[in-house]
């Protein structure tokens, strides 16, 4: 999220601010995660709260950030802070202040753009030139609708996200649905807010019922020319690249990476933070809990090579005729024979 404040009129919005070791002259222009902060951005560390461990991955992230300082709940040493009492509460009354700021002006419809009745165009939207949005279908604030894209009915592209030229996004489809990220507490469950977007490449197709959540701080990305299928999952954070094809059901949780060129079947869980190579395919019905290299064809629960689950279904198949053949066999000794009943469920 842009937002372009000197540090003292942020410290005016957080509540219960308890240090400060930021460079007092900075002017702050984006509000971000700590992988990807710059210099002149702030970064938030947010926890996961009473039931979390704040894990090796995440004190690497502090020491890599090159952010010009971090909003957390203590103070980090070397790197310039902003400690507040409440990190999820001060974030929340920062990106709240930003968007009660922001101005847009009316939309932008190119004069060849087709807009059906009862479809809603918010204010600050932009739709190119010959596209289509169809009854129903609903245009958010800020978001951009490339030229020659359709939207079809009651798709909703929520405030903010990009959809590419050439795109075509099928009925009841949702792009930029907060993400499921929460802080456990001991009173509950306490929502994160996501001030991310969804960008959608050129000539993608997204298929009907699909759901696409918004970034927490960045974007979740769709490349290129990249298909789903009817009915797809895809959690905040998520990044595919160009050409891939996803079938129905899929399920990919937040943070994966998936390449250029992959094929991922009907049905299939992808786990949080999973990297899929290049050109990889993963087969209908199966459980990736692991990265994937590039290239390489997965399958089953949890996914494996395929010819490595090839050999162990056909291993399978001939266990009852093993038993049939075990139970033939006559045991020398009282001993030995009571084994083999045990063995066998005789």
């Amino acid at each position: 999220m842009n937002i372009n404040l000197p540090l003292h009129a942020i410290l005016a919005v957080l509540p219960d601010v308890k240090a400060c070791t930021a460079e007092q002259s900075l002017v702050f222009q984006a509000i971000t995660s700590l992988e990807n902060a710059a210099a002149t951005d702030l970064a938030v560390m947010l926890d996961r709260g009473d039931a979390s461990v704040f894990d090796p991955v995440s004190l690497k992230a502090v020491e890599r950030s090159r952010a010009g300082a971090v909003l957390a709940g203590c103070d980090i040493p070397g790197k310039p802070t902003i400690v507040v009492a409440d990190v999820v509460k001060a974030y929340d009354a920062l990106t709240a202040y930003v968007l009660q700021q922001r101005c847009y002006e009316a939309a932008s419809i190119a004069p060849s753009a087709i807009i059906h009745p009862s479809a809603v165009i918010d204010i600050g939207a932009v739709v190119g030139n010959n596209a289509v949005v169809h009854a129903l279908a609903y245009v958010g604030q800020g978001a951009v609708i490339g030229d020659e894209a359709v939207i079809h009915p009651g798709a909703k592209i929520l405030h903010g996200c990009i959809i590419g030229a050439q795109s075509i996004i099928h009925a009841n489809a949702v792009i930029g649905a907060d993400g499921f990220g929460y802080q456990l507490t001991r009173q509950g469950m306490r929502k994160l807010t996501h001030i991310g977007i969804v960008r959608i490449g050129n000539q993608v197709e997204i298929g009907a019922n699909c759901m696409i959540d918004r970034a927490m701080f960045e974007e979740t990305i769709i490349g290129d020319a990249t298909k789903i299928d009817n009915g797809v999952h895809i959690a905040h954070n998520v990044k595919i690249g160009f050409s891939t094809a996803i079938l129905a059901q899929t399920g990919i949780a937040g943070s994966v990476v998936i390449g250029n060129g992959c094929q991922i079947g009907g049905q299939v869980a992808i786990k949080d933070h999973v990297t899929i190579g290049d050109g990889a395919k993963i087969v209908s019905k199966s459980a990736v809990m692991n990265d994937v290299s590039a290239g390489e064809t997965v399958c089953g629960i949890p996914a494996i090579p395929f010819a490595q689950w090839k050999r162990i279904t056909v291993s399978l198949s001939k266990v009852p005729d093993i038993i049939k053949l075990a139970k033939q066999f006559t045991a020398p000794t009282h001993k030995a024979r009571a084994w083999w009943q045990r063995f066998l469920g005789a």
